[in-house]
């Protein structure tokens, strides 16, 4: 019986995923690497820059050092969001209509969890309730942030449901021993990648917040739909 749920956030309650891999497809040429947005979304979504700079390092034999590129790139989107972000459709009602308790775990730093839930009017929604991969050893796939979240919250994980809109995050909720729900309601997404999310082990996918809406009224944690 699910009695808690735990969101991602980027691309599952702000449309912000769409303007980050935008700015990372304009900036990686400088480094030597050529990747569109939406292979930066199907193989990177959900993960951490550290572990996406090595990936790339890797993949195109580059030598992008993690740190000062974040640094570039978080200096980019925070003018981005100022203008252009927005919360996923209908995410403030759906919030405002669970029945049971809520938090964030996320593979984003704290300061730009902060900045991006005020932008969209989300933060007093979740309040003390935000959890960082910072605040870890390991981001996602691993479990560890979302084990973070139950740990502080004293909610156990196997009564916990993770609304994830990435592979990652579907393992990750997946080693943390809790069920998980493929989100494809952000930009980013399309109904092509119901099956990444399928095959990562989500129990249902959603393509959009009224069909999210409608999965959790039918497992019974939301009071209306």
């Amino acid at each position: 019986m699910i009695q808690h749920i735990i969101f991602d956030c980027d691309g599952v309650l702000i449309d912000s995923e769409i303007l980050s891999f935008a700015v990372d497809e304009k900036l990686l040429p400088d480094y030597g690497v050529t990747i569109t947005a939406s292979e930066l979304a199907r193989d990177f979504g959900g993960v951490t820059y550290g572990e996406m700079i090595a990936a790339l390092n890797a993949r195109f034999g580059a030598n992008i050092a993690a740190v000062s590129y974040q640094e570039r790139c978080e200096a980019e989107l925070a003018r981005a969001f100022e203008t252009d972000l927005r919360a996923i459709e209908g995410i403030h009602d759906l919030l405002a209509n669970l029945s049971v308790p809520f938090a964030l775990a996320s593979g984003s730093d704290l300061a730009r969890l902060d900045q991006c839930l005020s932008l969209v009017g989300l933060a007093h929604f979740f309040e003390d309730r935000v959890f960082s991969a910072e605040q870890v050893t390991r981001g996602k796939p691993a479990p560890d942030v979302f084990l973070l979240a139950a740990e502080t919250c004293g909610w156990t994980p196997e009564h916990c449901l993770v609304i994830e809109d990435s592979p990652s995050g579907i393992l990750a909720a997946k080693a943390a021993g809790m069920q998980s729900v493929g989100f494809l309601g952000g930009a980013h997404r399309s109904n092509d990648d119901a099956d990444i999310l399928r095959d990562a082990g989500a129990a249902h996918v959603a393509g959009n917040n009224t069909e999210l809406r409608g999965y959790l009224h039918q497992i019974g944690v939301i009071s209306a739909i």
